[in-house]
C-alpha cells in the first residue's frame, strides 16, 4: 500500500478480491475501487464484508480478472494482483495510465517478490523490487515460457 503511493484522485482496480480486505484498505486512499472475483460466492462475501463496513467507494465484480488480458478496457491508475503470478503480462501493463501503478507478487515457489511496475510513458516502465514473499496464485494468468532445448 505504501508504495503505490494512491491520491485520492485515483481510481484502483484489485483481481482477486478474497474476503474484501486489500478493496478495503484501497478504498481508504483512492475516489473508486474495482475489485474482481472469480468465485461468485467470495465475490459476494467480499462485498457482503464491504457493506458492513460501510464502504461505499467500492464494486465487486464476480469475473475473471485474466479477462482484462482479452478484452478493452478503460486505462487505470492503480492496479493491485491480490494473488501471484508467474510473470506480469504485458498486456494488463498496458491497462496502466502514464503515471500509474501495478503492485504483484510475481515468480514460483518457493521463490517470489511483490514488484512494483510504474509507467513512466507510453513505452517505458519502471520496475522495483519490494520484498520477498509468497501467495496463491491467480486463475487464468499466463505461465512463464519454460526452457526448451
Amino acid at each position: 500500500m505504501q508504495a503505490l503511493k494512491i491520491q485520492r484522485h485515483e481510481s484502483a482496480l484489485e483481481i482477486g478480491a478474497g474476503s474484501g480486505f486489500m478493496a478495503a484498505l484501497l478504498a481508504q486512499h483512492a475516489r473508486h475501487v474495482t475489485s474482481y472475483e472469480i468465485l461468485p460466492e467470495l465475490a459476494r462475501f467480499a462485498a457482503a464484508n464491504l457493506r458492513r463496513a460501510g464502504i461505499s467507494n467500492v464494486t465487486v465484480e464476480p469475473r475473471d480478472g485474466a479477462d482484462l488480458l482479452r478484452l478493452e478496457s478503460e486505462r487505470e491508475d492503480v492496479i493491485v494482483l491480490s494473488g501471484s503470478v508467474e510473470m506480469i503480462p504485458p498486456e494488463l501493463l498496458e491497462k496502466l495510465n502514464v503515471g500509474g501503478r501495478l503492485c504483484a507478487i510475481v515468480g514460483t515457489m518457493p521463490i517470489m517478490h511483490a514488484q512494483l511496475v510504474t509507467r513512466l510513458s507510453e513505452k517505458e516502465y519502471r520496475t522495483e523490487q519490494l520484498f520477498d514473499t509468497v501467495s496463491k496464485p491467480l486463475t487464468g494468468f499466463p505461465k512463464k515460457p519454460k526452457f526448451q532445448f
